[in-house]
């Protein structure tokens, strides 16, 4: 199971928790390794602002999996171009039938938030060019989430790195710690 660190971008600062304080550039390829670094960007999901000069800083010693809210396909281009060799599609602002072009002109891998609360049409109609799934903590859902863990490869955001083994016991593809406890994960025990 995969466990990478989750970095949001807030107001163009890097924080290590939703709520957490700010990063300097600079502390992340330390801590990080030249792992993959899920960036949630607030700035580009809610303002239509992605942050790509962060990207490109970032992307020079880290791999970018990149979740900014695009709402066309220029936007997914921009966020490649930026650095992200993986990005994810927010179902609500991205017109999914869109999503097989980007697979004709890139080889980064594209994933689709989802809410298990009002997107269980998936398990019925899997959208096409997806490679997996983000969901956005939701211990509420196990069975449906199991179900789905079967059909695809979905991550899962967490705050908390003693839901770890919980995750891992369900069949999720891995998940998306909050940079702040990615520090204190030894991944050999997972």
């Amino acid at each position: 199971m995969d466990i990478f660190p989750l970095i949001y971008i807030r107001y163009r600062k890097l924080l290590g928790a939703i709520e957490g304080t700010a990063l300097a550039i600079t502390d992340l390829p330390e801590l990080s390794d030249g792992n993959m670094i899920y960036i949630k960007d607030f700035d580009g999901t809610e303002k239509d602002a992605p942050n790509l000069e962060i990207y490109q800083k970032l992307s020079d010693k880290n791999d970018l999996w990149v979740d900014a809210g695009p709402r066309k396909f220029g936007d997914v281009v921009d966020i490649i171009m930026a650095g992200a060799s993986r990005i994810t599609i927010m179902k609500d602002i991205f017109p999914m039938k869109e999503i097989p072009n980007i697979k004709e002109v890139t080889d980064s891998m594209v994933y689709t938030n989802i809410d298990l609360e009002k997107d269980q049409d998936i398990l019925f109609t899997p959208p096409q060019g997806i490679d997996g799934l983000v969901v956005f903590d939701d211990k509420n859902q196990t069975e449906l989430l199991k179900t789905i863990c079967s059909q695809y490869k979905v991550y899962v955001t967490e705050a908390d790195e003693k839901n770890i083994s919980y995750w891992k016991s369900i069949g999720t593809a891995g998940v998306l710690l909050d940079f702040e406890k990615f520090k204190l994960v030894n991944k050999d025990d997972v």
